[in-house]
């Protein structure tokens, strides 16, 4: 949030390559285990083959997404002023920029996350006709709406 209202506004993810690359190691680490340990029981095969082969690839899928995340997440960085929200969106391969008019812009919203342990987070959404994008997690529903209103009142220009 922004202590004068004619200051624009920014919002960060981080991108710290270090996440990247401990992802990525986990995912070679998780499918190379399982074909290491496991691809004595399907080759040659046997008739247990199948069953260590539906092993190794219940691996994959934990692996590959595990990989194509370290490679493939987006960092964001908002920038909010007067009749504009700019959307960076970045990864090791690509980066592209977004940017929202109030035209473009169908609604400004908060949302609660529901997390199976621990306390709910609530994030601010825009909405768009074709894409939606979303803020960080924040710890209550207050500074979520809190931010959303900041949001609102930077882009609308009503100051």
């Amino acid at each position: 949030m922004t202590d004068s209202s004619t200051e624009p506004m920014r919002i960060e993810t981080g991108d710290f390559a270090a996440v990247r690359v401990i992802f990525i190691a986990a995912g070679i680490f998780v499918i190379g285990i399982a074909v290491y340990e496991l691809g004595r029981g399907v080759w040659p095969p046997n008739i247990l083959s199948l069953f260590f082969l539906f092993m190794i690839l219940g691996a994959c899928t934990v692996g590959g997404p595990t990989i194509m995340g370290g490679l493939f997440g987006e960092a964001a960085t908002w920038d909010i002023t007067p009749g504009l929200i700019s959307i960076a969106l970045k990864n090791p391969f690509r980066k592209r920029v977004v940017r929202l008019t109030p035209d473009r812009v169908l609604g400004i919203s908060v949302i609660e996350q529901d997390h199976m342990e621990g306390e709910n987070t609530w994030l601010v959404e825009v909405i768009t006709s074709t894409e939606r994008f979303r803020t960080p997690d924040y710890g209550s529903s207050e500074k979520a709406e809190a931010v959303r209103a900041d949001i609102e009142r930077i882009f609308r220009g009503q100051f």
